[in-house]
This record gives structure tokens, C-alpha cells and sequence, in this order.
């Protein structure tokens, strides 16, 4: 793949789109972002949640005034009344306004995660509420995994999920420790999280796939950088997509 010129990022330069609510997101992927890769922070807003992938899509055209390698949407779409096929479209209608650079979605990079890291039944934490848990839960029972546990942290405005406590994290993930889960699925990028994927997957036993890590990993790889990241989990570690 050919790399653009950049003095701050021979690496890749990455376009990344972000809910304007979300002070999470950007200081996340900077501490995932190896020597030589560029973030570029673009920003919608996520006040209406149920339009939040138009909002993503108005976003896009923005993005290319960097000359970005890659452009990535790190929102979970896929919380509330999304299926295959809408994931297909988004993505379709994401490309158009792309101009020919890559675009890629947290959901796809979560799907990819779990696959790369051979899960097959999961327990799913949102940060919002019940509707948002069982939508993600039919999503990813449509996509072939067994998901026998959600559980959910009942923020109602996305821009407090960053006043989450590292207690009530650990809490949640707890309620969904049971016997019969291979792998622990977070969603929502706005949840302070990726510090803690290590000392979750210590205590738990078993792999956490988490919205950003899961989506600056997904970059990375598609881009075709193969550094293993230590201290984020195993995800960080896969050198390749499974």
C-alpha cells in the first residue's frame, strides 16, 4: 500500500469521525496510536441517537481535507434496530462519499475482533439502556454467535458515559461472568475502557473485545501495520484478521 508523505505521519494518516459528545474516543485512540500514525479527529453530533449514521455520513467529505489513508467510524451503529443489510447500505453510502480512501466501522472492526479471536458465545455490555443491549444482542445473534447475557449501565446522555467509574465497569463485566460466555463484547465508544481490557481479561479468564480497541486495531491491521500493542488486551497482540 502506498503510505502519503507526512511529516507526522509516515506511518498512515487516520481520518477518525467521533460523536461531538464523546471526550472519550479521541484520548483512547492516542493511547493505542503507534510511532509514525497520525489521528485526525473529525466530529458529528450525536444528540439524536437515531440519526446518527446520516450524521456520520454528512461527516465523510470533511474527513478527506487531511489526505487521509483510511477514514474510520468509531460509533456503535449497531445498538439500536440495525440488521445486516443496514450495515451493508451504511457502509455502501459511507464509500460513496469517500472518494476512493478506505472507510471502516466499529461494527465491522467488532465482527472482525470476534472473529479473529474465534468467539462464538458472548455477553455484551452497552453503556445506555435495555433497548440499546437487546439491539445489540439480536445484531450479533444474526451474525451467528450466541449471546445468552446483556447487561447495561442505564446512562441515558452519551456525553456522562465519560463519568463512568472504573468500579461500576468492573461491576458490569462481573454481572456477565458466567460459565457458559467464551468472549466479553463492550460496545459504545463513549466508555472510558481500554485501560482497564488487561485486568479484565486477568480476572475474567477469558478475551474482551472493546469498541475502540477493537476499531484502532481493525486500522491498523487494514492499513497493514502489524505492531502488537502490550498492556490492551489479546486483541492488541493478533497481528493479523482472522
Amino acid at each position: 500500500m502506498d503510505v502519503m508523505t507526512n511529516r507526522y505521519g509516515p506511518r498512515g494518516v487516520f481520518a477518525i469521525v467521533a460523536p461531538l459528545q464523546n471526550a472519550n474516543m479521541q484520548p483512547e485512540f492516542e493511547l493505542l496510536r503507534p510511532d509514525g500514525i497520525s489521528n485526525q479527529i473529525y466530529r458529528f453530533d450525536i444528540s439524536n441517537h437515531g440519526s446518527a449514521p446520516e450524521a456520520v455520513v454528512s461527516a465523510i467529505p470533511g474527513t478527506l481535507g487531511c489526505w487521509p489513508d483510511l477514514i474510520l467510524c468509531g460509533n456503535s451503529v449497531e445498538m439500536a434496530d440495525w440488521t445486516v443489510e443496514k450495515q451493508m447500505m451504511y457502509r455502501t453510502r459511507l464509500e460513496e462519499k469517500a472518494n476512493g480512501v478506505p472507510v471502516l466501522t466499529a461494527t465491522d472492526a467488532c465482527q472482525a475482533a470476534l472473529q479473529t479471536l474465534d468467539a462464538r458465545r458472548l455477553a455484551i455490555l452497552s453503556p445506555m439502556g435495555e433497548k440499546q443491549a437487546h439491539g445489540a444482542q439480536e445484531y450479533y445473534k444474526s451474525l451467528g454467535y450466541d449471546v445468552p447475557h446483556v447487561t447495561w449501565l442505564d446512562i441515558e446522555k452519551s456525553e456522562d458515559i465519560i463519568k463512568t467509574t472504573d468500579a461500576q465497569i468492573l461491576d458490569a463485566f462481573h454481572r456477565l461472568d458466567h460459565d457458559d460466555v467464551d468472549t466479553f463484547l463492550h460496545l459504545g465508544g463513549a466508555l472510558p475502557l481500554v485501560s482497564l481490557i488487561s485486568v479484565l481479561e486477568n480476572s475474567l479468564g477469558r478475551s474482551v473485545v472493546s469498541t475502540n480497541a477493537a476499531s484502532y486495531w481493525y486500522a491498523l491491521r487494514h492499513h497493514g501495520i502489524e505492531d502488537r500493542l502490550d498492556g490492551y488486551g489479546r486483541l492488541l497482540l493478533q497481528t493479523d484478521i482472522g
